[in-house]
């Protein structure tokens, strides 16, 4: 197989990156020039730097292409001057970090030097051929000049002060050329010098990857992803110290429904990758032609987490983009269960509507295989029922599905299960462990801590596009109290967590801590994300505690302390936040929160993807917080197995409001 720098027209990740780090050099370069300060112009480099160091050359020049037109139009011509210099500094940092590594700060430097010279030779140049303009750049400078002097002279100068300012300005008058290819000289390599420092520094808080994950070469041949046969197939990801997947054998068939099932980190996604086309490391995937990733006819792929495959601006829109020109949008809306929605702006999607269009569009491309990733982990029971029951009629009409899923009952409806353990293939479904579970006490203080009077939110409010997700909701939870609020896909849930956490203010009403706005008490409440990879922004799982607790330092016994609380080992300090499982993920996010004091834990669809295993350490720990350390916790979820054991109240929301509030139940 061929590598991923094998050359080859730019593939559909790399027109992405170029199209978002163009548009945004072209925003930082517009910005940048109305700055007075030339050291702004390091942030224009900034972008370009990354694409050089990870992606291709050709990216690089598809992305300074694009800024440039964007520049062209926000700034004009000398925009563009700008980002065509800045974007070639750009891309010598990125080139040289990524070839010469620790020596890069010396390559730089020898190849800033004839750029620079070359660059003002060039101003030279043309200010030289452009006499009119080079007269009028220098009387306003001498002008402007003299205006100082003439200053300093009414505020009692000496006149010898005076005529040896006036010299020098006839001096730069009359040499303009000496100190403007001078100070154009100077400022390039500076520039390019302090780019470089900055992008270093940068590049080592940050976790991006100079080594993407290998997708295979856009091949213009016809897709023929099926039959495809995997022999001996082992994948093991840079640095690790183990293999994902070991000697896989198997074959899915045109037309077939296979799911593939076992508990998280058992290479589940992983085995989805190769299928949808990345190389192994080692065995022989065998297929008829090419894998069309993307392309109509050939193979699509649905992730856990829809809002990365999102790129429209309205529900419609999203499912057109780069699908057959002849499809009927509002059948495949229907078919999803998102019948009606094509007008809406996608920002206003709950998570499991969200998966809902991602699988659209994936069927607008008509494929000839769709490979489904946990795409049921973030809605309700009754929409993974309706999503599963797709794609056993996708697969009837002729199409291969492959669901990745650790839920056994979802692979009720498929043609062959495919169970893996640790890696391998294994003959028998891995039987769980279960334990008794204990309901939840109410709290033993009824005082309140958090409280919401006619709360309502619209997000768009008073343009054509408004949504409202929240009307008038009342709620009351008092201290140590567990809270679940349940309800299906878009009745409201997660944009309640984000008031809670005082992330936004209500439209109407207002939701309280001890009686002052959350919006007004950053931190006092703590929610941890649905996805929680958005939510851990440092590199290691010890800079992430450290950081959000305030502290400027690590300290490891701090870190060991607070990760104890959420039964993760010290060994997991030091370890990058990209190789944890999503079980680890989310008890880093959540011991990161409670470093910081938090009165209340509100935790979004927090089992959300979790196998059986990882559900009982997570419900373990949210009871050892509430019930030993009396932390008030509200679970946000519409996935409601086990919770008991934490919640003693359940607050049912439906279409926005909330239509039973527990408290009978607590009574």
């Amino acid at each position: 197989m061929r590598s991923a720098t094998a050359r080859g027209p730019l593939r559909p990740p790399e027109l992405a990156a170029a199209a978002v780090f163009g548009a945004l050099t072209a925003t930082v370069t517009v910005v940048v020039g109305l700055i007075p300060a030339s050291a702004a112009q390091v942030l224009v480099t900034l972008p370009v730097a990354f694409l050089a160091a990870t992606r291709r050359l050709r990216v690089v020049v598809a992305a300074t292409s694009a800024a440039a037109v964007v520049a062209l139009i926000a700034g004009g011509p000398f925009a563009v001057v700008s980002v065509a210099i800045l974007a070639a500094v750009g891309t010598l940092v990125g080139f040289a970090h990524r070839r010469w590594g620790r020596s890069a700060v010396f390559v730089v430097f020898a190849c800033a030097v004839p750029g620079a010279l070359l660059v003002a030779a060039g101003v030279v140049g043309l200010l030289a051929l452009f006499e009119d303009a080079r007269v009028l750049l220098l009387d306003a400078l001498a002008t402007t000049l003299r205006g100082v002097v003439a200053a300093l002279a009414g505020a009692g100068a000496t006149p010898e002060t005076i005529d040896t300012a006036n010299t020098v300005i006839d001096f730069l008058v009359e040499h303009w050329w000496v100190w403007l290819g001078g100070a154009v000289t100077v400022s390039m390599i500076g520039t390019a010098l302090l780019s470089f420092g900055v992008f270093r520094a940068v590049a080592r808080r940050s976790t991006w990857r100079q080594h993407p994950t290998p997708w295979p070469d856009t091949d213009t041949a016809e897709p023929a992803p099926v039959p495809v046969t995997l022999r001996q197939v082992t994948h093991r990801y840079p640095q690790a110290t183990a293999d994902a997947l070991t000697d896989i054998e198997l074959t899915v068939a045109p037309g077939e429904f296979v799911a593939v099932v076992g508990p998280n980190g058992s290479g589940k996604s992983t085995l989805a990758r190769i299928l949808a086309g990345v190389a192994p490391t080692a065995g022989l995937v065998d297929r008829p032609g090419a894998v069309g990733l993307g392309r109509i006819g050939g193979t699509a792929l649905v992730f856990q987490h829809p809002e990365t495959q999102v790129l429209g601006r309205t529900v419609a829109e999203d499912v057109r983009w780069g699908a057959a020109t002849d499809i009927d949008v509002e059948e495949l809306l229907d078919r999803v269960g998102l019948a009606g929605a094509g007008e809406r702006p996608t920002e206003d999607l709950s998570g499991g509507q969200l998966q809902r269009l991602a699988i659209a569009s994936a069927l607008a491309r008509r494929p000839r295989v769709l490979i489904a990733d946990e795409i049921t982990a973030m809605v309700d029971a009754d929409s993974r029922a309706d999503l599963v029951a797709v794609l056993a009629d996708v697969a009837a009409a002729g199409t291969t599905v492959v669901l990745v899923t650790h839920l056994a009952d979802e692979a009720t409806r498929a043609d062959r299960v495919i169970r893996l353990h640790r890696g391998r293939l294994a003959d028998t479904e891995v039987p769980a462990v279960h334990r008794r579970a204990v309901p939840a006490a109410p709290p033993a203080d009824p005082r309140p801590v958090l409280e919401l009077r006619g709360v309502g939110h619209t997000y768009a409010d008073g343009t054509p596009w408004a949504h409202t997700a929240l009307r008038d909701v009342t709620l009351t939870v008092a201290r140590g109290e567990g809270v679940l609020v349940a309800g299906t896909n878009g009745s409201g849930k997660s944009t309640l967590a984000w008031i809670l956490a005082g992330l936004i203010r209500p439209t109407t009403g207002r939701c309280t801590l001890h009686g002052e706005d959350t919006a007004d008490r950053s931190g006092d409440v703590a929610l941890v994300f649905q996805q929680a990879r958005l939510q851990l922004q440092r590199p290691t799982v010890a800079r992430e505690i450290c950081e959000v607790a305030g502290m400027r330092h690590v300290d490891p016994a701090y870190v060991a302390a607070v990760l104890h609380r959420v039964g993760l080992g010290v060994d997991l300090a030091d370890r990058s936040i990209d190789r944890l499982s999503g079980g680890e993920m989310r008890r880093v996010a959540i011991a990161a929160q409670l470093s910081r004091a938090p009165r209340v834990l509100v935790l979004d669809e927090p089992l959300a993807g979790l196998d059986d295993a990882g559900r009982r350490e997570l419900i373990s720990i949210l009871v050892h917080l509430r019930t030993v350390e009396h932390v008030t916790i509200v679970v946000i979820s519409h996935d409601t197995d086990g919770v008991d054991e934490v919640c003693s109240r359940t607050v049912v929301l439906e279409g926005g409001t909330i239509v039973d509030d527990g408290t009978a139940a607590v009574a």
